[in-house]
């Protein structure tokens, strides 16, 4: 998903010149949090900054636990020590032109219109006790036969690419965006050839309004499919929208989003993890989560969710850069740090992570000249046949 700006570095060092005076063991700890993707961490640092002087023991004492289990590589443990005790940092409010949304640090809030198909769900403080089809009952009322999800880059830059590019920032993003579009053009073709309708078939993706997620709504709004956003608050700012006027309601004015879309949302310290929990359950158990490059953020927080099958969903990495353009992006960095999450996974899986689906496209999927195109592609092949068999299945194909 896509990454905001990072915090200025006086940050740190407050934070560092406090924790030196109070607790050198926190100090440590926090220098110690290396492999933590860089949002998350700005966003612990900043938590952690402005409430270490309080005077209530049990946020100290709640902070202190938190880094323990960091430490100790229990992420979800560890924001569970601070769950109930920080004040939230973001708030939901309906107003008369929709449901207004405003955080910590935000210039002006965001407000989702009224508007046909858009439901706030709400917060999701708890998303271990969330399930996929709470989630999509809450949305449109059931749970479609298959869900499709999606996770990479925000925008390709030039200095990723192997031997640099010729190309810009938005060229070679324009490009990525489109190949996301294309893979999935001619599966959901099939599908509906088949017999599925555009309500059998879900996709959940974020709101920010480039990369992978802007691919993914494209999708969505082409076949009419059935759309869900998440997103961590922080990047709630980079959804696509126009500036208001200052009114009534906002006398500072207010960011009109474009976003149709039901819409649950994370928050507070634990907001990165919790959407990452979150994503898993929308997308759910049997479901196919497609990794299209992605960095550290995507590895860490998305792909290696998927990798340990935590809420079930089947992952295809798609290295769809190399694949269609011939635009090698490296697994890593000369620092270790993963700038393609889907090159990434296939250097760490044992074998041909689409040997297991060519059986069953081959066999089982009925033919057609989709088909024979989708054929030339195996990951295309094996995202078909993961849908194929969950729609085949529900009935909704024959």
């Amino acid at each position: 998903m896509n990454i905001g700006p990072a915090l200025c570095r006086d940050v740190d060092a407050n934070l560092f010149a406090n924790l030196v005076k109070k607790s050198p063991d926190v100090s440590a700890s926090v220098e110690r949090l290396k492999n933590m993707g860089l949002t998350q961490k700005d966003i612990l640092i900043k938590t952690i900054s402005e409430n270490i002087d309080s005077q209530n023991p049990q946020i100290s004492t709640g902070i202190k636990g938190m880094l323990d289990k960091l430490m100790a590589g229990d992420t979800a443990g560890a924001f569970d020590m601070v769950r109930g005790i920080l004040p939230k940092n973001a708030a939901i409010k309906e107003t008369s032109l929709g449901t207004a949304v405003m955080a910590d640090n935000w210039r002006l809030p965001v407000v989702f219109p009224k508007a046909e198909g858009f439901k706030m769900l709400g917060w999701a403080d708890r998303p271990a006790e969330l399930t996929t089809e709470q989630l999509w009952k809450g949305a449109y009322g059931e749970q479609p036969a298959h869900i499709f999800g999606a996770v990479g880059n925000s925008n390709i830059k030039p200095e990723q690419v192997r031997g640099g590019s010729s190309l810009t920032k938005k060229e070679l993003s324009a490009k990525y965006e489109g190949a996301i579009t294309d893979f999935f053009e001619p599966i959901v073709k099939y599908l509906k050839e088949l017999g599925a309708k555009s309500e059998d078939i879900g996709f959940a993706f974020a709101h920010s309004d480039c990369g992978v997620d802007k691919a993914a709504r494209d999708v969505v709004e082409k076949h009419g499919l059935r759309g869900f956003a998440t997103t961590p608050t922080e990047y709630t700012q980079y959804l696509r929208g126009k500036e208001c006027p200052p009114s009534a309601e906002f006398p500072n004015g207010f960011i009109l989003a474009d976003c149709p879309f039901p819409t649950v949302l994370t928050r507070g310290v634990s907001q990165i993890e919790d959407y990452a929990q979150t994503y898993g359950k929308m997308v759910g158990k049997g479901n196919v989560e497609s990794i299209f490059g992605g960095g550290e953020h995507a590895f860490i927080r998305d792909a290696r969710e998927s990798l340990v099958s935590k809420d079930g969903a089947q992952w295809v990495p798609v290295d769809i850069m190399k694949d269609k353009f011939g635009i090698i992006i490296p697994a890593t960095n000369e620092n270790g740090v993963v700038t393609n999450a889907a090159a990434n996974v296939l250097e760490r899986v044992n074998g041909n992570p689409y040997e297991q689906y060519k059986f069953a496209f081959r066999h089982y999927l009925p033919e057609s000249r989709i088909k024979e195109d989708i054929a030339q592609y195996d990951p295309q092949a094996s995202v078909a046949t993961i849908a194929y068999t969950n729609l085949k299945k529900a009935g909704k194909i024959q």
